[in-house]
């Protein structure tokens, strides 16, 4: 839930000098305060609080972060817990990062849909790609005659068919392998950055505004043991 204040005084200052719609960027602010929020209970929420969305932390996990999960206990049914490693401190590789992609395929007999790294972490994982780049050259042309130069670099780092990539939210540190065949993020359908309206602030001896923007949802899985969560990778500071 995220509050969308209109004071009097900034009503009263719009009424003559409107450069921009003071209403629209309040709601604009809330709608990226909203995201954020997202965002950041997906990394760091581990189903402690029941007012953000479980995070990958408490999803992808073996009972460390969330003894239980949907209300089954992980350690009474082994069958819920995820795959869990810690690297030990040691930068991310195509080789390591593709040992744990088998670790969850030899778990459950499927291949992650993708993965999720900080991008210090990711970074690093980049440079075990840049170092084996190759520029060909056609004869009789240069990359100078090329509007957009030489191509370096990945938007993703496929790793075994599975890509990797950099996500400004997620932890340092980390690796987390999901499948989305058994993961989704539910909206309900009434309650999907719906918009309350404005009410009047006079009960509280105030002049003005205030509304709620809200989203009613939660992450969810069916499946954690077809997903790995990795920790203890350097990262580049």
């Amino acid at each position: 839930m995220v509050p969308v204040p209109f004071l009097g005084m900034e009503s009263a200052v719009q009424v003559d000098y409107a450069i921009i719609p003071r209403v629209e960027a309040v709601m604009n602010d809330a709608g990226n305060v909203a995201s954020g929020a997202m965002a950041t209970s997906l990394y760091t929420n581990t189903g402690s609080n029941a007012q953000a969305f479980n995070g990958l932390a408490g999803l992808i996990d073996d009972g460390t972060n969330a003894a239980s999960f949907g209300n089954i206990n992980r350690t009474a049914n082994p069958w819920w817990k995820a795959k869990v490693y810690n690297a030990g401190g040691v930068n991310p590789t195509r080789q390591n990062v593709a040992q744990y992609i088998n670790g969850a395929v030899k778990s459950c007999g499927e291949v992650p849909t993708y993965g999720l790294m900080g991008f210090g972490t990711w970074s690093l994982l980049q440079q075990d790609f840049i170092g084996q780049e190759q520029y060909n050259i056609t004869p009789g042309t240069s990359f100078d005659s090329s509007p957009d130069g030489p191509r370096s670099g990945f938007r993703a780092l496929m790793v075994s068919g599975v890509p990797i990539f950099p996500d400004y939210y997620c932890p340092e540190g980390y690796l987390y392998l999901p499948n989305s065949r058994y993961m989704n993020l539910y909206l309900h359908e009434q309650g999907s950055f719906a918009f309350t309206g404005f009410e009047s602030t006079l009960s509280n001896g105030q002049l003005g505004y205030i509304g709620l923007l809200l989203t009613l949802g939660e992450l969810i899985t069916t499946k954690p043991s077809s997903m790995v969560r990795v920790s203890g990778f350097n990262s580049v500071t």
